[in-house]
């Protein structure tokens, strides 16, 4: 790693892949540094969160008290890994006050991106970590298998999101990080959160949910139903989306542009008259944050490669009325892909 003498790594995804630890400091300092040319490591973090780094990998914890202040421990914990650092790689998303923090300690310290290097070291899913995809994925399965028993009408959007988390966690999940229970016009709106209104007779509603198992690793798929039997307009969006959805992953395989999946999903919606209304990318990465590379949208030009795990997920919205997403799991294989989201494509109606 060029130009850069210790690696600073903030990012709750970050610290747990590079040092198995999964606390959350919220406001308070907490950090890990690894020296490039010394390969050692610490971690600084608030004495409240010392206790979750037991199964952590680094080889020093420096924890420190809201009495006393981060920059005893801070110094302490840079002076462990040797070798003095004064450039610190770190990523995008490093705050400016805590490298106003690291300058208190190591003036006139310097930064300077890894993003791209830790993205690229993230982005082929070793064996297990595919394992722990397809375990969270599995639970995710059975979560999807119990919403036509959730759903009903005079229920609100909110009460139903309920509903899905708490079987969820029955299920093994340790945390849903999004779920989406969008109904009739709502579900026009992607990423919409939930909101009080009741589910009716002739929505269609569709329901995108991420959790989280007990490694680290997330499943996204989305599913859309219809409360009673759809009507035509409805019937020949749904009938689109499934169609584009099962060609972008039969397309999915090794070599080729991630900008070509996107464009072979894209024009079948195109095809069939909806291209205006698909207003987003074809699919993103999974691993341990829900949305990571690779991107799959119109402008990556980069190949997939085996052990690239990510999203198809096409989705048609018209506005004010309704609309239709469905969204599975790949990961790349040698030859192909397989399809961690075993749940059917059909429209289900509740």
């Amino acid at each position: 790693m060029k130009n850069v003498d210790a690696i600073f790594i903030t990012s709750v995804p970050n610290l747990k892949y590079y040092f198995n630890y999964g606390g959350v400091a919220y406001e308070r300092f907490c950090g890990g540094f690894i020296s490039v040319s010394e390969e050692k490591s610490a971690l600084v973090v608030p004495k409240l969160d010392e206790g979750k780094t037991t199964n952590s990998s680094v080889e020093a914890v420096y924890a420190w008290r809201d009495s006393e202040g981060y920059q005893g421990s801070l110094g302490e914990a840079l002076a462990s890994i040797g070798g003095k650092p004064r450039v610190f790689g770190c990523e995008d998303w490093t705050t400016l006050s805590l490298m106003e923090a690291v300058k208190k300690v190591r003036a006139p310290a310097r930064f300077e991106s890894i993003s791209p290097i830790i993205s690229e070291q993230r982005l082929i899913k070793e064996e297990e970590e595919i394992e722990a995809l397809r375990s969270a994925t599995s639970i995710l399965e059975k979560g999807y298998e119990k919403i036509p028993d959730i759903l009903k009408i005079g229920q609100t959007e909110v009460e139903a999101g309920y509903g899905i988390k708490k079987i969820l966690g029955d299920y093994g999940a340790t945390d849903v990080d999004f779920c989406a229970v969008q109904s009739g016009p709502n579900s026009a709106v992607p990423h919409s959160q939930t909101t009080p209104r009741k589910l009716s007779r002739g929505d269609m509603i569709v329901c995108d949910i991420s959790c989280v198992n007990d490694a680290g690793y997330f499943a996204d798929f989305t599913r859309t139903y219809s409360i009673g039997a759809p009507g035509k307009e409805e019937r020949k969006v749904y009938e689109a989306v499934k169609a584009a959805q099962a060609t972008g992953t039969n397309f999915a395989r090794p070599n080729v542009q991630a900008k070509a999946i996107d464009q072979e999903v894209r024009g079948m919606i195109e095809k069939a008259g909806y291209g205006e209304y698909f207003i987003h990318r074809t699919g993103h990465g999974l691993g341990i944050e829900v949305h990571e590379a690779p991107w799959i949208n119109s402008v990556n030009s980069s190949k997939v490669r085996p052990g690239m795990v990510f999203t198809v997920e096409p989705g048609v919205y018209l506005p004010g009325k309704f609309g239709v997403r469905i969204e599975d799991n790949l990961v790349l294989t040698s030859s192909g892909n397989e399809n961690l989201t075993h749940l059917s494509h059909e429209l289900i109606q509740i």
